[in-house]
């Protein structure tokens, strides 16, 4: 795909990039062990609970972090293959939500068909302007930008499954109270952090089914921030409808910051113990430690750091976030903190790694995940 030419949406790329989702499950569906694995999201939290729990799940994270809390995946490990499948069928309990699929078609054949046959009205939707107002768009078009949010949250869900399979992020989202920075519409941050994956088993004539769904959760409060003026009027309706559990904050980063900590002085609001910023823009962090500061001033004692960077608009902006994210782990480091970075690509130049994301498409995926447990006496 070249450069840009994914900066606007249409049924056609719609189509491909649940076709490439839907087709990386078929692929696991038909390794060994597949029947027992599916089985486990009937009730994935206390399976999570369960793994988390075996000494030699331990041992091998363990292993995993032992080169300088540096995960790279490009040559994926039996560990790493094995946590990648739990990630991307988590993933498609999303992707595939409400949707019931025989265990005969459980395959990337059989899945294929089934998106090509899901998709043979919306591909006829030509690319959307990006100009086009919201009101003038026709019900295919609403349903386009519709499934762009579930591919949006497709990626979300999948990086934090990876988190939690590694044992890196355990919070409830009833007890959170979360910062997400750089949110566009909030769709990711609001409702695909949190969400449980559930695939149920049911018999329909004698034949297995799986359904495909998911549990929603919604963090306790949310503080919502980007400065982009397209989001103006959604912000203040997310205000709005979700008065008392959403701030939406549509102004820059240090002052949407300011403004709460001003509320955290007058006790309307609790300090922050997670902050999230999924697949940021390098601009809006020109110094690692100055935005560390930044955030260090509305946590609570700890809070989880969870980033994740994607392909840029061109390659020039991929290595800008790659330089990011050099920086801020580096950064950490010298905090005395221990961040883990997850590289979710191939090797190479710069330019093979933007062409070689492990999950996914170039426009939707997150080809790096940094976390980090923050101490705010650290960073403040």
């Amino acid at each position: 795909m070249e450069e840009n030419q994914w900066a606007s949406f249409s049924g056609s790329h719609l189509a491909s990039v649940y076709a490439l989702e839907a087709d990386a499950l078929g692929a696991i569906a038909m390794s060994p062990g597949f029947g027992k694995l599916i089985r486990q999201f009937n009730d994935y939290e206390s399976y999570l609970k369960r793994l988390l729990n075996e000494p030699n799940h331990k041992q091998n994270l363990d292993a995993l972090l032992s080169n300088n809390r540096v995960v790279d995946t490009a040559v994926p490990t039996k560990v790493l293959a094995q946590l990648f499948c739990h990630a991307q069928i988590a993933a498609c309990a999303e992707l595939l939500k409400g949707w019931k699929i025989g265990e005969r078609r459980l395959n990337r054949e059989g899945l294929r068909a089934i998106v090509a046959q899901a998709s043979a009205e919306i591909i006829k939707v030509p690319e959307i302007p990006t100009e086009m107002p919201l009101e003038n768009y026709s019900d295919l078009q609403r349903q386009v930008m519709r499934g762009i949010d579930v591919v949006q949250n497709v990626d979300t869900v999948r990086v934090l499954q990876i988190l939690k399979l590694m044992g890196l992020v355990s919070i409830e989202a009833s007890q959170t109270h979360q910062l997400s920075l750089g949110v566009g519409n909030g769709y990711r941050d609001l409702y695909g952090i949190h969400l449980i994956p559930k695939i149920t088993v049911g018999e329909q004539k004698a034949n297995v089914e799986f359904h495909f769904d998911t549990l929603e959760r919604q963090a306790l409060h949310t503080v919502l921030i980007d400065n982009d003026l397209a989001y103006k009027d959604q912000f203040e309706a997310l205000n709005q409808k979700e008065e008392g559990k959403v701030l939406a904050l549509n102004k820059g980063a240090e002052e949407s910051v300011g403004l709460l900590e001003a509320e955290q002085k007058e006790l309307n609001l609790r300090k922050r113990n997670l902050v999230v910023c999924l697949r940021i823009d390098h601009r809006m962090i020109p110094d690692s430690k100055n935005f560390l500061r930044l955030i260090g001033s509305v946590i609570d004692s700890t809070a989880d750091l969870i980033m994740t960077i994607g392909a840029g608009n061109n390659l020039v902006e991929f290595e800008g976030r790659l330089r990011c994210f050099d920086e801020m782990f580096t950064s950490l480091v010298e905090l005395g903190l221990k961040p883990v970075r997850i590289l979710m690509h191939g090797r190479g130049s710069s330019l093979e790694k933007r062409s070689r994301p492990n999950f996914g498409e170039l426009a939707y995926t997150s080809y790096q995940i940094l976390y980090c447990s923050l101490e705010r006496d650290r960073i403040s």
